[in-house]
């Protein structure tokens, strides 16, 4: 252990941050099963190697106080998930099936979306969570003579990096972009990496816009926080770019609080926060970034069908907006705690969870843990509805597309960019059964 701890401490080296990551993988993927199975004879041992990697983790390698076994969990699910459960990227039900599992002999369904092909390893024999495979490079194009030199030598800098190729696959600086443009497009990429590496590059850019400021003043949109101050997209003066920052001062989306039918201006405290509150917020800040951010795409299944559709074009946008705000509007009809809220729920945690790229954000990024808001937030209402007495149970699905389409209705997406073969890259739909109504999952997966 000792080598391993000496690892994860390092904070400049990619092979830590890859240790890091699986560490905390394999800790939430315990936590979850733990709970799940409180009897199991490995229980006491589990508990313990939770503490173990609790110390890992910590900055000064010790548990948090308190932390002596079962750790807070980002994820929670009905029976026994493998390690890397919770996926990353964009991903609740909003439709009936069958609920006829696929059996080992099911071809995947759906057609590959072409991003880019390449040799894949085989898959491990194992379901057990791997690192993304890394991504060759492609040809860096020239953005725009008017954008800034050192920002263009950064931003292909960052395309050629090795982070990029791992967690991105092949990454272009778009050509013909000006300073503006392509200081955008930077810091909207950022928000798909690892927050380790997120923070890194994003200083980098920081020193170049202080270096380079003069009079102009910063200008903010503010949007409305769940928690704190956050700045999601930093501000460039100097070329006129306005920046993006969550806070408690910031306006919730109209078009939301309309669909919610009038959610109250002020949020409440995390702890007595709504679904409904939750998914007014989230719902504003993706749908305002499908706007600002060119990669963007959607999978929504009662609006896509199948496949993705790029939300660029607004009027590829409004379609989803508007599915978006029904499915609002239904679940601020249905009685608090009740089936039929979880039930809506879910329909909107698909909705956000089904905006991804290709591929889709990496663990530990942004866009992960918006994802993250949005199940968890469907998992404790689960636990609340069965509280009350009904009948309900929600899993997050297996890392392994083997494996999680055992839960799926079949209409999954395969890429062919991303992580390795079989493996789950974004959960776009929780597995549910409400009140004896199975509702498949959905997910997106390397072909």
């Amino acid at each position: 252990m000792d080598a391993l701890r000496r690892l994860s401490r390092l904070s400049d080296s990619h092979l830590a941050a890859l240790a890091r990551a699986q560490l905390a993988g394999m800790r939430a993927a315990l936590d979850v099963a733990l709970e799940a199975l409180p009897d199991d004879a490995g229980a006491a041992e589990c508990r313990a190697a939770l503490t173990e990697v609790a110390a890992l983790l910590a900055p000064d390698g010790t548990p948090p106080e308190g932390e002596s076994g079962t750790l807070p969990t980002t994820s929670e699910v009905d029976g026994p998930v493998a390690a890397g459960a919770v996926t990353t990227g964009v991903m609740a039900a909003g439709s009936a099936a069958d609920g006829s599992a696929a059996d080992e002999s099911t071809p995947p369904m759906g057609t590959p979306v072409p991003v880019a092909r390449k040799p894949v390893a085989p898959m491990p024999p194992e379901p057990v969570p791997v690192p993304p495979e890394p991504m060759p490079t492609q040809p860096t194009p020239r953005p725009s003579p008017d954008a800034d030199p050192a920002l263009a030598a950064l931003a292909a800098e960052l395309t050629r990096s090795q982070e990029c190729a791992t967690f991105l696959g092949p990454l272009a600086v778009p050509e013909g972009d000006d300073t503006a443009a392509l200081w955008r497009w930077f810091q909207l990429t950022l928000l798909r990496l690892p927050s380790t590496y997120a923070t890194r590059w994003r200083a980098r850019a920081a020193d170049l816009a202080v270096a380079a400021r003069t009079a102009p003043e910063e200008r903010w949109d503010e949007w409305r926080a769940l928690d704190g101050v956050e700045v999601v997209l930093p501000p460039l003066p100097r070329a006129g770019v306005t920046g993006v920052r969550l806070g408690a001062a910031g306006p919730l989306a109209d078009w939301a609080v309309t669909a919610a039918g009038g959610v109250h201006s002020v949020l409440p405290a995390s702890a007595d926060r709504s679904p409904l509150a939750l998914c007014v917020v989230l719902s504003g800040w993706v749908a305002e970034l499908a706007a600002l951010d060119r990669q963007l795409h959607h999978c929504l299944e009662s609006v896509a069908h199948r496949g993705v559709i790029p939300l660029c074009d607004a009027e590829l946008r409004a379609p989803y907006r508007h599915e978006l705000a029904q499915r609002l509007g239904r679940l601020a009809r249905q009685t608090p705690g009740s089936a039929e809220e979880l039930r809506a729920a879910l329909a909107v945690d698909e909705a956000l969870c089904s905006v991804l790229h290709l591929p889709p954000a990496a663990p530990g990024s942004w866009w992960a843990r918006v994802a993250e808001a949005s199940q968890r937030m469907v998992l404790e209402l689960r636990r609340r509805v069965r509280d009350n007495g009904g009948d309900v149970a929600v899993q997050v699905l297996a890392p392994t597309y083997r494996e999680a389409r055992r839960r799926t209705g079949g209409n999954d997406i395969p890429l062919d960019a991303g992580g390795r073969k079989g493996q789950v890259l974004a959960g776009l739909r929780l597995w549910a059964s409400v009140e004896g109504r199975e509702l498949p999952g959905r997910v997106v997966y390397r072909a």
